[in-house]
């Protein structure tokens, strides 16, 4: 019986990894970026560090739910190098992470189509970027990821040149045609530019601005007014006809008192 001969190859698609009797095919992977994201002056801890950004990956999340299963377990495989480099051939994976074949093919072959792992065969062993000094510290691109992040959840503070932008403009007016864009713009803008402390950021300005229109005080114009306060002139004054109801329902004075009235006034 011949001796076992392991082959390294580089194939531009894998669809599955077969063994012979006398030929063993030996595939070594390596996880995307992993020089990138995986800092540590001891380069093969027993834990790795896993982004939450992950969550937001469309293709990550498109990906089959046995590849989502498997893929932080290939991570840990590769933590256990000082590369990041692990065999990915079907046997080793199969008896690592206690797998059938076809859960290799369902879950490890989405994983390496998209880009998330790739081949490293012949890849050489040395680190391919210098550890920081520190024990772990976050690389330039997490950093700028994460205040990025940070920043979108904070909000922001409205700018002290602010203009009200047309299209805001062409909103209000449609919401509240009775208001003088100019004069609530302006106080808008002055309000919130003196604002002080927490409440003075917001993460969407233009939602701010809309309920700033809805709630402003209906506002009259005079011509209004008017037609709230005068009659037309085809109805009587509300007030006249008051006084006419009045007198018609009044009695007359007795000619005995009228005529004591009037010997009072000639003494």
């Amino acid at each position: 019986m011949q001796p076992e001969k392991a082959i390294r190859y580089r194939p531009a698609n894998v669809s599955s990894v077969t063994t012979t009797d006398n030929v063993r095919f030996s595939m070594k992977l390596i996880p995307k970026n992993w020089a990138v994201f995986q800092h540590y002056k001891d380069r093969n801890p027993p834990w790795i560090k896993l982004h939450r950004e992950t969550l937001n990956d469309r293709t990550f999340m498109c990906l089959p739910l046995a590849s989502k299963a498997l893929a932080p377990l290939m991570w840990l495989l590769a933590s256990e190098s000082k590369n990041g480099v692990f065999d990915g051939s079907v046997d080793d994976l199969m008896f690592r992470l206690h797998i059938t074949k076809k859960e290799y093919d369902d879950g490890v072959k989405p994983l390496i189509d998209k880009g998330f792992f790739e081949i490293a065969s012949g890849v050489l062993a040395e680190c391919l970027q210098d550890a920081r000094p520190e024990t772990e510290t976050e690389t330039e691109t997490e950093t700028k990821r994460e205040a990025e992040a940070k920043k979108s959840t904070r909000g922001s503070r409205l700018s002290a040149d602010f203009v009200l932008p047309t299209e805001w403009a062409d909103w209000a007016k449609q919401e509240r045609p009775d208001l003088d864009l100019r004069s609530v713009g302006e106080q808008f803008r002055d309000y919130w530019s003196a604002k002080a402390g927490s409440g003075s950021t917001k993460l969407d300005w233009q939602a701010t601005w809309r309920n700033w229109v809805r709630n402003q005080k209906q506002v009259f114009k005079q011509a209004d007014i008017a037609r709230t306060t005068v009659p037309s002139s085809s109805q009587r004054d509300p007030a006249l006809i008051k006084l006419d109801e009045d007198a018609r329902l009044s009695k007359s004075m007795p000619d005995d008192i009228r005529a004591k009235l009037q010997a009072l006034r000639r003494t």
